[in-house]
């Protein structure tokens, strides 16, 4: 029986390649690598529509020091901060108008939050670092007017800020922070300012039972929340009958389900009412061990 026939990968559909090379990541087509494996597959990389979600969430300064070593550029020749800009300008230049979505490092600065404003189209961005002032962040909105969502910092989160993403952008339902602690003065700043969010995420936060059922009351057309990467004892059997309309609710508990109190000696919180908290059990052990007080 004769063997198969074996078909080149460079056959493949443009449509597919473009598939393929969208999947692959900004930071190595920037680098080279798989476009350089043929003539269709290089094509492929520099098609617009692979270029219209850019994720350089893993972007290092060796992704532009191989690119620069290609043109003939000296590896310390340019900095980190102008090495990511000379790489969103050529993620830009071949989108060509279509981009879509960028998700920014952590280092980034407000200068390439601001080479946003190039790109009136955009859907969405990431900016995870804390240096941005709130009046030049109101000025990138204010040039994003198709924006649907974003993922910031907590320092951005405030009432004026979020205020004014609500009305530049009319399409806008999605939000991400990126917060240590979320309590119920942020969780009415949110709901107070973008009360048509239908998406949000608040992973890896420290978030108040008050907090949680003040997005779940107040965010009427919230359809994903997620808080989860944090150990919370704030899921209750009530806030979990709250989230029973949403379509998404994810979210991690330090114990199952049940009502809590929180120990008036440590604050910490107790699953079980009947018996006293650990600390408690504790104190009464130092005191044992210690043995009966000496009067003066």
């Amino acid at each position: 029986m004769a063997p198969p026939a074996v078909r080149s990968w460079g056959e493949l559909q443009h449509d597919l390649l473009v598939a393929i090379m969208s999947r692959v990541g900004a930071p190595d087509l920037l680098s080279g690598g798989a476009p350089r494996t043929c003539s269709a597959w290089w094509a492929a990389a520099r098609d617009p529509l692979a270029w219209r979600r850019v994720d350089l969430r893993d972007w290092t300064a060796r992704t532009s020091a191989r690119r620069a070593a290609g043109a003939g550029a000296t590896r310390g020749s340019i900095s980190v901060q102008a090495a990511l800009t000379g790489d969103l300008e050529v993620a830009a230049t071949r989108a060509d108008g279509r981009m879509e979505a960028v998700l920014l490092p952590e280092f980034a600065d407000e200068g390439h939050l601001m080479f946003l404003m190039r790109s009136p189209n955009l859907h969405y961005f990431s900016f995870p670092t804390t240096c941005m002032a709130s009046d030049e962040f109101c000025e990138v909105i204010s040039k994003l007017q198709s924006l649907k969502g974003m993922a910031v910092d907590e320092s951005l989160v405030n009432y004026d800020v979020l205020l004014h993403v609500h009305q530049c952008c009319p399409d806008f339902l999605e939000l991400k922070v990126f917060a240590l602690y979320v309590d119920e003065d942020m969780a009415s700043i949110i709901c107070e300012s973008l009360p048509r969010l239908k998406k949000l995420e608040i992973p890896n936060s420290d978030m108040s039972c008050a907090a949680i059922v003040k997005f779940l009351d107040c965010l009427e057309e919230l359809e994903y929340l997620d808080i989860s990467g944090y150990e919370t004892s704030a899921i209750s059997s009530s806030v979990l009958h709250k989230a029973s309309r949403l379509k998404a609710f994810i979210w991690n508990s330090k114990f199952e389900l049940g009502e809590f109190v929180d120990c008036s000696n440590c604050g910490e919180h107790n699953i079980n009412t009947q018996e006293p908290c650990k600390c408690t059990m504790d104190n009464k052990v130092m005191d044992w061990l210690a043995g009966p007080s000496q009067t003066a």
